[in-house]
């Protein structure tokens, strides 16, 4: 069961880094590319840091109920706030139809998250805990296909216009 949560690990780690790629507020008015740009790199950064520290904290995930659902819930929480920076997030034209492809995904996950969440709730065994996280994979995997192919028009058209980051995708 090592590897499917290990599975889950890696696909938690491209979503809500991608997700959290794109979570930087900025108000009203819309972003010039660069800037667009610049602020998805920030929130990467603080991203990779973020679930590196999750993962640390909570290594019996997959072996322990306490311990996944908070680290479930602490990844939920992480991608409600990137979406919600995220919708806040205002681009230019050049990016605006994969931003918008973006947090369809990031709301799709969110919702993955928060399915998986209430599913844990009521978990009283591994063998209960490890169907939950099996079961839930196919649904996982289509979502983070979407975020990823989002992520990766996103690198495109940075790479288009000459501007260098890595937004993340894996």
């Amino acid at each position: 069961m090592k590897f499917l949560w290990q599975y889950a690990l890696v696909v938690a780690a491209l979503i809500v880094g991608s997700v959290l790629l794109a979570g930087c507020g900025g108000g009203e008015e819309e972003l010039d590319l660069d800037q667009y740009f610049r602020r998805l790199e920030g929130i990467g950064d603080d991203a990779q840091t973020r679930m590196g520290m999750l993962q640390e904290e909570y290594q019996e995930v997959g072996e322990d109920i306490e311990a996944t659902r908070d680290y479930v819930d602490a990844i939920e929480g992480i991608t409600k706030q990137a979406l919600d920076d995220l919708k806040d997030l205002h681009p230019p034209a050049e990016a605006r139809d994969a931003h918008d492809e973006f947090v369809g995904g990031a709301s799709e996950m969110l919702a993955v998250w928060e399915d998986r969440s209430d599913q844990l709730a009521g978990v009283e065994s591994l063998s209960e805990l490890q169907a939950v996280l099996v079961e839930d994979r196919p649904a996982s995997d289509v979502v983070a296909e979407r975020v990823d192919n989002a992520c990766r028009q996103l690198q495109g058209i940075a790479d288009e216009n000459g501007i260098e980051v890595d937004v993340g995708c894996e």
